[in-house]
């Protein structure tokens, strides 16, 4: 009887291990007490196997307190709860005093009721009906059949079993390792010394801050990249916008980079890193208007290349770092959405750039050419689709990137630069009213009063409540002794700006 309990121990074992994916946490040194968690969230997050001979049910309720004192030591050391266990005790017979068959709540415990045990036996007896509540505890498909063989079993029958447990176990151990062990982190280093270099180097020549030094610098900003600098989709990487932000992003290289360039390769990791920073660089310029830098994109591009695990081996994914690695990339995505002066646009850009440069580069050993294919596909369309869009945005708001340089250099007095620069935009057609008006205005500096005029007509044949034009056109015209003009066309300024009094000083004095 013990050798039927002991084939039967372990072929379940073997049926969970190696058919259904289980992990081995932890084995005793006789192989009698196994702890085993699936590569997935289940109903139970741990199965414990104990192969004991019973005889009192208290001494099955001393283990299950026993057990539960261990679990609530592994929450108090750091290990993420609930743990819910599904403890299941192979005896040849059942304990002389009363004592459940099966599914009892043995245990509840821990700081906030976070370990909770079900236990169950398994006896020569019951064995079919077990089984069967097993398969549906935990949602697998048994092949009860084979655990219930109906032949004479020997000790050879068991240890064989044993053996191809053990050795299945140990062979994707070493595969898991291996897959972390195909370069050292050399990148990763380069890129954290050149982003504190590059800080460095802006604190000195202005400040990370300034929005000028940002710029000078190669900072992600839609107009210069719509005038042709597209060096700049690659040149933020570098860049960081204050020491907490450069802290942030440098403690996420130094955690996610290594792990990344170790299963890459180094050249993988460096293709990866840079094709998500630009993917981030990108996606920003499509969506978000607003100056920008930083390696976040390219650290979400290490989060979407481990996520490329999921894809080529799910098991070694999420029994390495699966769940974690989401949770995180969910808590920063969230952030990005609540926190303000946060570019998400660039984050879900790397994201999904790191994810797609995985695809084309893959992983060592590995060559799936149609996988490759999507990867450059999907890469190209996605950048190309991107980018168009992002300059027709960029076209779109470049108007008032040149209504802010034009009155910067009426300002500084510079009415001659700023006339060129503002009638060149003009009949390039990057023009809007406020365009338009500071021309008039560098024109009047300059005297050429009827382009001022042609300036300030074509404002308000397009639109008429722009006030400041009709109070130019009022002094133009007064200028001119035209005075029935000039008295129109303060009154019309008046009309939507009526408590200015710069406009009724002006309507009193030509109606004196």
């Amino acid at each position: 009887m013990a050798f039927e309990q002991d084939f039967v121990y372990w072929s379940l074992v073997e049926q969970l291990v190696v058919d259904q994916n289980y992990s081995i946490l932890a084995i005793s040194q006789d192989g009698n007490e196994m702890i085993l968690q699936p590569y997935r969230k289940k109903q139970y997050s741990i199965i414990r196997l104990r192969r004991a001979d019973v005889d009192w049910g208290n001494t099955l309720a001393v283990d299950i307190e026993q057990a539960g004192k261990r679990f609530e030591q592994l929450v108090n050391n750091g290990v993420r709860g609930p743990i819910t266990v599904l403890n299941i005790y192979f005896s040849p017979l059942a304990p002389v005093d009363d004592y459940p068959e099966v599914f009892v709540k043995g245990y509840s415990g821990g700081r906030k009721g976070n370990i909770d045990i079900t236990s169950m036996m398994i006896r020569n007896d019951n064995l079919e009906e077990s089984m069967e509540k097993i398969q549906q505890a935990i949602s697998i498909q048994l092949d009860i059949e084979n655990i219930l063989a109906d032949k004479e079993i020997n000790s050879e029958d068991i240890q064989s079993i044993r053996t191809k447990v053990i050795t299945h176990q140990k062979e994707m151990r070493d595969a898991e390792r291996k897959l972390f062990q195909n370069g050292k982190p050399f990148f990763t280093n380069v890129f954290l010394a050149l982003q504190i270099v590059m800080f460095l180097v802006l604190e000195l020549n202005g400040g990370s801050t300034n929005t000028e030094t940002l710029i000078q610098y190669g900072a992600k900003f839609n107009p210069l990249i719509y005038e042709g600098e597209w060096w700049r989709f690659v040149s933020p990487i570098l860049l960081h916008i204050g020491f907490l932000h450069l802290l942030m992003n440098s403690f996420a290289l130094f955690y996610i980079g290594p792990a990344v360039e170790r299963a890459y390769g180094k050249w993988k990791f460096l293709f990866i890193y840079l094709v998500a920073g630009v993917s981030g660089s990108i996606v920003s310029f499509a969506f978000s208007p607003f100056l920008s830098a930083g390696a976040s994109g390219a650290i979400f591009g290490c989060f979407g290349a481990l996520l490329y695990l999921a894809v080529y081996n799910r098991k070694v994914f999420f029994r390495t770092m699966g769940s974690n690695l989401l949770i995180v990339v969910g808590i920063n995505l969230a952030l990005g959405f609540v926190i303000p002066n946060i570019d998400n646009a660039g984050h879900i850009g790397g994201l999904i750039g790191g994810f797609l440069a995985a695809l084309i580069v893959q992983l060592p050993h590995q060559k799936k050419v149609l996988i490759r294919l999507i990867g450059i596909v999907g890469t190209v369309v996605l950048l190309f689709g991107l980018f168009q869009y992002g300059m027709s945005q960029a076209k779109e708001q470049y108007p008032e990137y040149i209504a802010l340089q034009g009155q910067e250099l009426i300002q500084n007095e510079k009415f001659e630069e700023a006339y060129r620069y503002l009638s060149k935009s003009i009949s390039d057609d990057h023009n809007s009213n406020d365009v338009i008006f500071l021309a008039s205005v560098a024109a009047i500096q300059l005297q050429k009063y009827d382009e001022a005029i042609d300036y300030l007509q074509r404002i308000i044949s397009v639109d008429d409540s722009y006030h400041q034009a009709h109070y130019k056109l009022a002094l133009l015209y007064a200028n001119q002794q035209n005075i029935d003009q000039a008295i129109e066309e303060v009154t019309k300024a008046l009309k939507y700006d009526s408590d200015n009094k710069n406009y009724q000083a002006l309507k009193d004095e030509l109606t004196r």
